[in-house]
This record gives C-alpha cells, sequence and structure tokens, in this order.
C-alpha cells in the first residue's frame, strides 16, 4: 500500500497515477486477504481495487481500512436486486433445423441450443468503434447456444455464462471424441470440434448490451470454423452423458478441481498449435494430481500420482515423463509429423479417462486432499495389504494407551 501511495497524487480530487505498476497492485490484492469462496477471483480484484482507490482518497492506507471498505462495498453490492441476463454465441454444429434442441443446467445457468434464435434476442447488423461492422448472423448456416441467468451485475451475470459455456462445451467434446485419435488434415485442425462463436452478444432483460461492451473469440477464422463442424445428432448423443456428469459435479467435493480441469482441457481442445494444447493439457493433470496451494508443482509428484490406475503404469509413466519433457522445452514446432501432436492425444485420453473417473467414482471422497492421499499409495497389493496390519496395531497402541489412564 505503501508504493501505490508513493505512485500516486491528488489533484482536483481525482487521483493521478505517475505510471502504469498500479495495475500490478490490483491483480495481487486479493492474494493478501482470505477471500470468500463464493467471490472470484475476478470479481474479488474489482473489489479491493475499488476499496484501495477509496482509502487513498481518504488519506486512510492501511490494510484495516483497506478490509473495512471492501466489506462495505461487497454489502451494499449484495444489495443490489438480481435481474435477469441472457448470452449467446454461434454453435458450431450442423443440420440443427432438423433436429430437437438440448437443455441443460449448471449452478443457476440454463443453456440452450436454438437452431434459430427467440425474436426479443435477435439483432441486425452494427458498427462498433475500433471492430468495425459487427454481422449477428455470421458465420450463416449454424445454430446457436444460449445462456440465462440471473445476477446483480452484468460482470458478474457474463462470467457465469462464460464458465459454463467453457464447461458444457468442455464435456462434450470430451464425450464426443471419447477414445478416439484426431486425424489430423491441416493446420485448422484441433482436437475437439466445439468452439466458441466469433462473437458473444448479452442482453439485460430485453436490452441489447453489446452496442456497449463488444465480447469476441480472438482466435476465430471463419475458414478454420467451416472445416469440419460437429453434426448435431453427434451432439445429442452425448448429451445425455454431459448432463449425468453435471448433476454428478453439482454436489461433488471435487467439484472446484474438476470443473477447472475440463475448462483447461476444453482450451486445448480448440487450440491449433501443438504447443499451446499440450501446455493446456498438462495444466488440466496438474489441475487434479497437485496440490492448489503448492508452488512447486513437481513433474514427479504428478507422475507418480497420475499412474495409479493405469494397466500399464511404467509406460505410462515414460510417456509423460517424455510429454514434461516437450513442456518445458517449448521446442517443437508442432507440425503433423511431429511427435508433439501423438503425445498430446495420447495426453488427452489419458485426461478424459481421468476426469471421467473421477467425476462418477470420486462423489464418495471428503475432498481433494484425501483423493491426493489415495492416489499417492502403493499400487501393490500385498503391501497394502502390510500396510492395513501395521496400521491396526499402531490403532491398538493407542487405544491400550488411552485404557491405562483410565480409573477403574
Amino acid at each position: 500500500m505503501r508504493s501505490f501511495e508513493e505512485m500516486t497524487g491528488i489533484v482536483d480530487g481525482n487521483i493521478r497515477y505517475s505510471g502504469f505498476g498500479f495495475r500490478e497492485f490490483f491483480e495481487i490484492l486479493p492474494d493478501a486477504f482470505v477471500v470468500r469462496p463464493e467471490i472470484s477471483r475476478s470479481e474479488s480484484i474489482k473489489l479491493f481495487s475499488k476499496a484501495l482507490r477509496e482509502c487513498r482518497h481518504a488519506g486512510k492506507m492501511n490494510g484495516d481500512h483497506l478490509i473495512e471498505r471492501a466489506e462495505a462495498i461487497h454489502r451494499s453490492s449484495l444489495a443490489v436486486p438480481q435481474v435477469k441476463f441472457a448470452l449467446w454465441t454461434k454453435f458450431r454444429a450442423t443440420n440443427m433445423a432438423s433436429h430437437p434442441s438440448f437443455r441443460l443446467c449448471w449452478h443457476g445457468v440454463e443453456v440452450r441450443s436454438a437452431a434459430r434464435l427467440p425474436k426479443h434476442l435477435r439483432h441486425s447488423d452494427y458498427f462498433f468503434g475500433g471492430f468495425g461492422r459487427i454481422y449477428p448472423d455470421e458465420p450463416q448456416g449454424f445454430g446457436h447456444i444460449i445462456m440465462y441467468c440471473a445476477d446483480r451485475t452484468e460482470a458478474r451475470a457474463v462470467e457465469r455464462m462464460m464458465d459454463t459455456l467453457q464447461l458444457v462445451t468442455g464435456l462434450i467434446n470430451l464425450y464426443e471424441v471419447w477414445q478416439g485419435r484426431t486425424l489430423w488434415a491441416g493446420r485448422n485442425w484441433t482436437d475437439g470440434r466445439l468452439w466458441l462463436g466469433p462473437n458473444q452478444f448479452v442482453f439485460r432483460e430485453k436490452e441489447f448490451l453489446s452496442d456497449k461492451n463488444i465480447l469476441y473469440n480472438t482466435d476465430y477464422d471463419e475458414e478454420s470454423w467451416r472445416q469440419n463442424p460437429l453434426s448435431m445428432d453427434r451432439v445429442l448423443k452425448v448429451v445425455p452423458i454431459v448432463r449425468r456428469a453435471l448433476s454428478a459435479l453439482k454436489n461433488h467435493p471435487l467439484n472446484d478441481m474438476l470443473s477447472r480441469s475440463v475448462m483447461l482441457l476444453q482450451d486445448g481442445f480448440v487450440a491449433r498449435d501443438s504447443n499451446h494444447r499440450l501446455l493446456r493439457y498438462w495444466s488440466a493433470l496438474e489441475q487434479i494430481y497437485v496440490e492448489s496451494n503448492d508452488k512447486m508443482r513437481s513433474n514427479e509428484k504428478i507422475l507418480d500420482r497420475a499412474i495409479f490406475a493405469e494397466a500399464e503404469p511404467e509406460i505410462c509413466r515414460w510417456k509423460l515423463s517424455h510429454i514434461a519433457r516437450l513442456r518445458n522445452n517449448y521446442v517443437h514446432a508442432g507440425g503433423s509429423s511431429d511427435d508433439l501432436n501423438y503425445m498430446s492425444q495420447f495426453l488427452r485420453e489419458m485426461l478424459a479417462r481421468h476426469i471421467n473417473h473421477w467425476i462418477f467414482k470420486g462423489i464418495n471422497l471428503k475432498n481433494h486432499r484425501e483423493m491426493l492421499d489415495l492416489v499417492s499409495m502403493s499400487s501393490d497389493r500385498d503391501m497394502l495389504l502390510n500396510r492395513r496390519k501395521l496400521i491396526n496395531k499402531r490403532l491398538k497402541y493407542i487405544d491400550d494407551i488411552v485404557n491405562t489412564f483410565e480409573v477403574d
């Protein structure tokens, strides 16, 4: 806070900054405090940065006043009534008009597919400064994915809906390519065929908001979009298992970890660059098999835990070790003849199996820590049986010690 005060000044009642370093303070502010789990990272950054600016105006630059202002701002925001928001984007599936739509729900966000938009969500093309003319109907020949939720602010609603879209498309891609290999056919090919649309249009009730703040996919390319899209009948085949997965995740003890893993997996699914794809897959593996507060993230720890249920653990370990080297070196070009593609597909298949396993088989675990303790145990059955005997003996010693202090 002292550094922030030194790089700012109050001129005519406004904060004047002497450089751009203040933005770095805003990004790391939540790390200095214990933030409630229901407050997202982006929301906490906005909350604390606003509190910090108010403290600077008031001349009270200390931690106690910052916490006091942040709590007051948060209480004020909770008093704002919720309103209904909608967000839609193009859905990369063909023949939607000749197939039924689907509907999914995730933590208060409703997701629907639609060949044709409801009237209140349609909008003609318009000009947006800095971007040019926006054509909501492009690319033609494709339907839409629509999300609805109620929230207090546009920013919170958009974040929830975009995260839900990432999770849902990640699960659809996961089960659509289940135990399959991608046959590469050019630079525009990806592991998963459901991508984010070119633009995302936001509505508050029936008010169009995207003429003020446009959301867009920086990686969108129409030529790539039109090559090898997913058919709607294929989507509908995997929707039932996606619905079951979302239902299992709803009150799952590993919900946060698994949701983040699926979203990272989706980042890899849509990546056209092999290096980026491998990095995102590896990050998803880290989410599963490393403690969330572990800053070192040792590769050896990941390898030891990730092979806990593999039929050929040594071969799997060699492959993962090779992938770790590829990730660390980051020197491969990522061409279709490069082993980077083959290794990333191996990792993707493995991730899909492990994520699916923990979604449906990890529901009885207490928490992530218990899961990591479980996979850290030896896979040698005889060794585990011997350890069980030893544990029972140790428990008996403890009971005997307690009993010696009891009064008859």
